[in-house]
């Protein structure tokens, strides 16, 4: 249900598909499952108003943990925050058309073990060589001391200069941005617990928005209700800030 009405929200919107369709459909074998489990990528595009040969990639993943034990697990923050955010963001750019394609991509599998960002790179609907960056969201509606994280700019510097920028704006929209989390190892380094780790794995710089756990982080109480309009509103207005100034540096990337 969540993916088709994610579908027809992008043709509302009026994205693109991408390929054959808006869906990418992938299976996969669950560990210690006998029978593949099957899911789908949810993927649409703006085309570039003036190099739409080369691509961005703005991310979020939609599936959550399910039901455990009779209790149903919504995800309000992991991860239905980044998939409104990547919903508007998308309308958005619809209205200020980017230089460069965004294809808008809602990620299924995550939650065990990125398999649908995987299934993307190892099967892409584009070239890879293409694609100049990922942008991915995962929990960014609330935190109690208004900051959000922003990994990714110490594998790639190129990233740096762009969130050093943006970081007063986001101040503005009482919003801390905060660049790390993307060195050493450990629980710490969050370059592969996220979706933008298929792309790290091949190469494709990326920055990766995202909160630290908060006491509902994989628990039932993971609700709309805690979520925070204030900061969450602030934190989208920010990402998108970043990804316009995002669209207009890769021109300049070899």
């Amino acid at each position: 249900k969540a993916r088709a009405w994610l579908v027809s929200e992008f043709r509302r919107i009026g994205l693109a598909p991408v390929g054959a369709g808006y869906e990418q459909p992938f299976a996969f074998v669950r560990r210690g499952a006998a029978d593949s489990t099957r899911g789908a990528n949810v993927l649409g595009q703006l085309s570039g108003r003036t190099t739409p040969g080369r691509v961005i990639v703005v991310s979020a993943h939609y599936d959550h943990v399910g039901t455990r034990g009779g209790e149903i697990y919504n995800g309000a923050d992991d991860n239905a925050s980044g998939t409104a955010a990547v919903l508007a963001m998308a309308a958005w750019f619809k209205a200020h058309p980017p230089a460069h394609t965004i294809i808008f991509a809602l990620w299924d599998g995550e939650e065990m073990g990125l398999v649908g960002a995987r299934h993307f790179v190892a099967h892409p609907p584009v070239a890879l060589a293409s694609i100049a960056a990922n942008v991915n969201l995962d929990m960014v509606s609330r935190n109690d001391r208004g900051e959000l994280y922003a990994a990714g700019a110490t594998p790639y510097p190129q990233m740096r200069p762009l969130l050093e920028a943006v970081a007063p704006r986001a101040a503005r929209a009482s919003v801390t941005l905060r660049l790390g989390h993307d060195s050493g190892t450990g629980s710490e380094n969050w370059t592969g617990q996220s979706d933008q780790g298929a792309f790290h794995a091949v190469k494709i710089p990326f920055v990766y928005f995202g909160v630290e756990d908060h006491p509902d982080y994989h628990k039932p109480t993971d609700d709309p209700s805690r979520t925070q309009s204030g900061f969450y509103y602030g934190v989208v207005r920010t990402i998108t800030a970043f990804v316009q100034s995002l669209d207009q540096a890769v021109t300049a990337w070899k």
